[in-house]
């Protein structure tokens, strides 16, 4: 008995070669492709257009376009594309576990003989798992091609480096980073009530507070790599000795643009306008590295009294377009120093 599910189950079983499961990966309407960095420290969404994917990325090597991590191609599914596989995978091997049980049952009753005492085995498949579509924040997206290799690809705000061969296309990205962003604000109410029809009020105001924190991550982000591309048009740049990220740091990059021209960001901006730069971008390192958690280094950093070691960033609409509208300032003044 149960032999036609033990053969079944057999066939599936790795070490006896298996079988292939077909698993049909889902694309948006525009045939992109959802993609997220393997790196720990970075977790970007992204999305590479699917024959793109196909014909110029290498299987052995992709970039991450926001951090450039470098991994195989199977390493880039995103957590709904791994809950996808295993859904297919169990429905299929539902299907084949349905089908055997049902063969078991006509074979145990085609063999009862008449008789006192009679069995019958019936089986009642369960419910089919449910395989719920992969969708994408399109209102959130920016579209790029690479100038090198032709790779179309997409990113949930600023997206610095190629996927296929890690370009380095941060001079393209930023003012469409700046758009983006205030995009993202502008259709904030719609999203937020979107999700809340979709998922319930507590999805709703967890997206509405990913979309923020993300928003600040990525202005920060976009205001580094092309501060680092403008400094490069200051004379003798290349002389002046920096370290890697230099540009996160605004202390820092002040110093090394003072160093450079003989005017730092608080000669660009005014008091109140640096106090407010320099705080959104303590608040973007504690978003990027603490999980948004004060700790006494943001506290002695920002000048910020509005919160206590241990509690939470809340970053409110309000903070996100102030800090598009100072970093827009501050590199129109940068733009000026170089020209």
């Amino acid at each position: 008995m149960f032999n036609n599910i033990r053969q079944e189950f057999k066939k599936l079983d790795r070490s006896q070669g298996g079988i292939p499961i077909p698993i049909q990966m889902p694309l948006d309407d525009e045939g992109y492709f959802d993609r997220r960095c393997p790196s720990a420290n970075c977790q970007s969404s992204f999305k590479v257009l699917f024959e793109d994917w196909r014909d110029k990325v290498s299987d052995a090597r992709v970039f991450c376009p926001i951090c450039r991590e470098e991994a195989a191609a199977t390493e880039w599914n995103t957590p709904d594309q791994v809950e996808h596989m295993k859904q297919v995978g169990l429905r299929y091997i539902q299907g084949v576990f349905n089908d055997a049980m049902a063969q078991e049952a006509r074979d145990f009753n085609s063999s009862q003989q008449p008789g006192f005492i009679q069995m019958s085995l019936s089986y009642r498949p369960g419910a089919p798992i449910l395989v719920v579509p992969i969708s994408a924040a399109d209102k959130l997206r920016q579209k790029f091609t690479c100038p090198e290799c032709g790779c179309r690809y997409s990113s949930l705000g600023a997206a610095f480096f190629c996927p296929a061969c890690g370009h380095n296309s941060a001079e393209l990205t930023y003012s469409q980073t700046i758009e983006t962003v205030r995009q993202s604000l502008a259709a904030l109410s719609a999203i937020r009530e979107a999700v809340r029809a979709a998922a319930g009020l507590d999805a709703a105001e967890n997206s509405a507070r990913q979309i923020l924190e993300n928003s600040l991550v990525r202005i920060v982000g976009a205001f580094q790599r092309s501060a680092e591309g403008l400094f490069h048009l200051v004379p003798n740049a290349t002389k002046i000795p920096r370290r890697k990220n230099v540009f996160q740091s605004l202390s820092e990059g002040s110093a090394l643009w003072r160093s450079a021209t003989g005017k730092g960001y608080d000669d660009l901006l005014g008091p109140s306008e640096m106090a407010d730069l320099l705080r959104f971008f303590q608040q973007r390192h504690l978003l990027a590295h603490c999980e948004g958690v004060i700790d006494q280094d943001y506290v002695n950093r920002s000048g910020d009294p509005t919160y206590s070691i241990g509690q939470r960033l809340v970053i409110r609409e309000e903070s996100v377009g102030r800090a598009v509208d100072l970093v827009s300032l501050l590199m129109k003044k940068l733009e000026e120093l170089v020209q």
